[in-house]
């Protein structure tokens, strides 16, 4: 019987057994009315010509079901009937309803099942497949109590409905309220309207499941047919040179929904979203969204058997939209992933078809491009190494130049970037990663580069052709790079060439930055930025490679002013060179009168037997500086 169990709150009257068990057939036998019962067996059949005559005109099943309930109702004289079925795990659910002054009371009895405990009316018709009535349901203990009284039931009758030997639904009647005598003729006229229902509702249900099954080959052949559609919109897409943003568009197109390109740590690499939804920017998931442990744990399953999933699993309040997304795979490893958003209209699974199609076509975009751009920076960085050697005549680099993006009528600068030897980071990623922070800082196109063992050397054009407006600009935003990278880049010496303005200046520069390098190298000198035009006469030093003869020479050459007092005027010294001997320069540069600046000047003369105004002296003490500037010592 239709009744509630503990917490569940009755919802449709639920029948008790009752004090006198009616036999009736196991299965369904011929049917044979008594003599009596005859001229309402004619009720009978009059009313299922009329539920056969609504199964011919397609009512749903549930229709069918509830006219059964009313037509049951019509021929016993009660005001109220209610039908349960035996779904596939045995259990008995309700499937329709009627009450006479309530109408259509089907959703009250879907909220119930009969059969459970305390429902011994209900297990006892299951068990023993005949009719039970029950003519005092308040004092009849089998009835589950609380469902009868909230249900006002006095007196009532269930009556199996049995195919093949088998119960598969059940049938009660009761009038609310009111008490009723059922006569033998009514429980026969019940049982043989419970017999027809059962062969009826068989092949009933028999003809819904199979137009159930009819819908859905038609839904899957109908499904099948657009993904092919939108496989073949995607390759011909991709054969006809789609980039990865026109393939995006494309998926947000065919799904007629938001889609968003993450790469691996969910920045957002393309997008796009149907014109109508107006969006100003890419609808992404957020990072509260991403760090909810359902969400993680639905993130690190996706894999190849499983390649997409909705998050959030459930959608609580402030969590915005839900999103599907799939895992994109390249080469066997995780590379990012393809979202498309719940905006507009609900998610469906049509949805995740074409999110991993599009996955699966966006990955070998990905890879496809990947390899375009490792041939082609293979083909660059041969022909950088060719313009840096100067292995190849000048015609052949000035002419396949501007195919890596090389200008070589306009002047340039080389700059050497040294990797430390602990570095974590690939020299492919190194080299990216410096460009990148060139065009970012400068506002440039990305520049090139080449990577070499131990270093990466970049490319800077000089557009304004070289004036020293543009190599300081130049100078102060390498130093401004150099720091910028220490956090993810290790490097050693930075050192910045003569400007480059013909073919043959390359080769000169980097050998001349190589040389530089490994001296500050040899020196343990990493601190900062060298700049080989400033290093003056010290560049000839390095030519000669007799660095250890010039430090020597510069701490003998300083050794007077360095010992005699505590450094103020080897500074004044140094300020007064930098100034090229300039007294005002060498004032302001150490905030000092400038009499104070004679006078030390003149203290230095004194200690070195030197004038150190003279052009000679002048320039030996510059050069000194320098190297032990580069030196560190």
């Amino acid at each position: 019987m239709a009744l509630p169990s503990g917490n569940v709150e009755p919802t449709t009257p639920e029948h008790g057994s009752a004090r006198a068990t009616v036999p009736t057939a196991a299965h369904a036998p011929t049917l044979v009315a008594h003599p009596a019962t005859r001229p309402r067996e004619r009720d009978v059949i009059t009313a299922f010509a009329e539920i056969t005559g609504e199964a011919i005109g397609d009512a749903d099943l549930e229709q069918l079901l509830r006219s059964v309930c009313v037509k049951l109702c019509t021929v016993l004289g009660v005001s109220r009937s209610s039908l349960y079925l035996r779904r596939p795990d045995g259990r008995f659910r309700g499937a329709a309803g009627h009450c006479a002054d309530e109408g259509d009371i089907t959703e009250a009895v879907k909220r119930q099942e009969s059969g459970i405990a305390g429902d011994h009316f209900s297990r006892e018709i299951i068990e023993t497949a005949r009719s039970v009535l029950i003519e005092d349901v308040p004092n009849d203990p089998r009835p589950h109590r609380r469902t009868m009284e909230h249900w006002r039931v006095r007196a009532m009758l269930g009556v199996p409905l049995v195919f093949d030997g088998e119960v598969i639904g059940l049938l009660f009647v009761d009038n609310k309220d009111l008490p009723r005598r059922y006569t033998a003729e009514d429980i026969e006229i019940a049982e043989m309207f419970a017999q027809l229902s059962a062969l009826f509702l068989t092949q009933a249900m028999l003809n819904s499941r199979l137009r159930a099954q009819a819908s859905e080959i038609t839904r899957s052949r109908n499904t099948l047919a657009y993904l092919a559609d939108v496989h073949r919109k995607l390759t011909n897409a991709v054969l006809e040179g789609a980039d990865i943003q026109r393939v995006v568009r494309l998926l947000s197109d065919l799904s007629t929904k938001p889609v968003v390109l993450y790469d691996e740590d969910f920045r957002v690499l393309a997008w796009a979203a149907p014109v109508t939804l107006g969006l100003d920017r890419a609808p992404v998931i957020s990072e509260q969204i991403r760090r909810m442990p359902s969400v993680e744990a639905e993130l690190a399953g996706l894999s190849p058997d499983r390649p997409s999933a909705v998050v959030p699993p459930t959608l609580s309040v402030g969590l915005g939209r839900r999103h599907l997304l799939c895992r994109l795979m390249i080469e066997g490893k995780p590379n990012g992933y393809l979202g498309i958003v719940e905006v507009g209209r609900s998610l469906e699974q049509v949805d995740a078809n074409i999110a991993e199609h599009g996955a699966t076509v966006l990955s070998l975009q990905i890879l496809s491009e990947r390899r375009q751009i490792e041939t082609q920076g293979q083909a660059r960085d041969d022909y950088l190494s060719d313009l840096l050697r100067n292995t190849r005549d000048k015609e052949h680099l000035v002419r396949r130049g501007p195919q890596f993006g090389i200008d070589l009528t306009y002047p340039h600068v080389l700059v050497r970037f040294t990797l430390a030897a602990n570095q974590r980071m690939s020299a492919s990623a190194a080299q990216r990663l410096v460009t990148r922070r060139f065009q970012e800082v400068l506002g440039i196109d990305e520049p090139a580069a080449v990577k070499l063992p131990g270093s990466v050397i970049v490319l800077v054009p000089l557009p304004d052709g070289g004036c020293a407006e543009e190599l300081q600009r130049v100078r102060d935003a390498v130093s401004r790079i150099r720091a910028s990278l220490q956090p993810q880049l290790a490097t050693g010496a930075t050192v910045i060439s003569g400007v480059c303005r013909e073919v043959t200046d390359f080769s000169q520069a980097a050998r001349e930055m190589r040389e530089i390098a490994e001296i500050a190298r040899s020196f343990e000198w990493s601190a900062g930025v060298l700049d080989v035009t400033e290093l003056g006469l010290f560049r000839l030093v390095v030519s000669s490679g007799r660095v250890k003869e010039a430090v020597h020479f510069a701490h003998e050459y300083l050794h007077a002013v360095q010992t005699a007092d505590d450094g103020v005027l080897l500074d004044t010294w140094r300020a007064f060179v930098t100034a090229e001997g300039r007294v005002q320069g060498a004032a302001q540069t150490l905030d000092v009168h400038e009499n104070t600046v004679r006078y030390r000047m003149g203290k230095i003369k004194e200690l070195t037997r030197l004038d150190p105004a003279s052009l000679d002296v002048m320039l030996s003490a510059r050069l000194a500086f320098q190297i032990l500037d580069f030196s560190g010592s």
